[in-house]
């Protein structure tokens, strides 16, 4: 090999020892950010416009006629994921399968029984990706609907993120730019089973008295809209 050669290749050696440091400070910060939540969890959060409807809600619903039958603000109920779902397959907008564990019960009357479906979306749904990329599941739990199909808002969400191996990412990270390309996260779920506990967000008002309440809760009677014809 001529001289001219090997300066060439001791250029271009030293042109990599100098990049990689920086490259390998980079991966090593977004890996720090992912490593911190390791421990897979999940926790409520809140948003802006969450509680702006949650505020709009009870000032529509604020007002009940007395003598009504109605479910109170901040009531709990009991809530069930009836099954797996997944960053890995979930995409925003998806619903999500859940349903309520007990009966609610009011004078007696069961107006949502045990069972019920429950109405949950998708707020936000990320894969897991490259250098050790944690996914990421969000979802809201927002309603419920009664015997008499009156809708009962509701409050609560869940973030689950997953934790990555730092050990191995961190090690691909020094060791080789490329190989950190195939160090992969951990996509995030949530078994079915999972229990949570949804709060009711306003007075809300079932519109039948407490006379009519268990009449209009018959689970044998139809219910939905109701056609006079003359």
């Amino acid at each position: 090999m001529t001289s001219l050669g090997k300066k060439a290749i001791a250029c271009s050696l030293c042109a990599i020892i100098m990049i990689i440091p920086a490259i390998n400070s980079s991966i090593v910060s977004a890996m720090s950010n992912s490593l911190s939540s390791e421990n897979s969890t999940y926790k409520p959060f809140k948003s802006a416009v969450m509680e702006a409807e949650r505020q709009k809600e009870q000032e529509i619903l604020r007002r009940i006629p007395k003598g009504n039958a109605y479910i109170p603000a901040e009531t709990i109920l009991n809530i069930e994921l009836t099954e797996n779902i997944s960053s890995k397959t979930m995409k925003k907008g998806n619903p999500v399968p859940l349903k309520t564990l007990d009966h609610v019960i009011i004078n007696d009357v069961i107006v949502i029984p045990a069972g019920t479906p429950v109405e949950g979306v998708v707020t936000k749904a990320k894969k897991s990706g490259m250098f050790g990329r944690s996914g990421k599941l969000e979802f809201t739990i927002n309603s419920v609907n009664t015997i008499n199909n009156v809708r009962v808002p509701l409050q609560y969400s869940a973030m689950k993120e997953a934790g990555s191996d730092g050990g191995a990412v961190a090690v691909a990270a020094v060791v080789s730019l490329v190989g950190g390309l195939f160090m992969k996260g951990k996509n995030v779920e949530f078994p079915a089973g999972t229990h949570f506990q949804a709060k009711v967000t306003a007075d809300t008002d079932l519109h039948v008295t407490l006379k009519e309440l268990p009449d209009a809760m018959n689970p044998d009677k139809p219910h939905g809209i109701s056609i006079t014809l003359k």
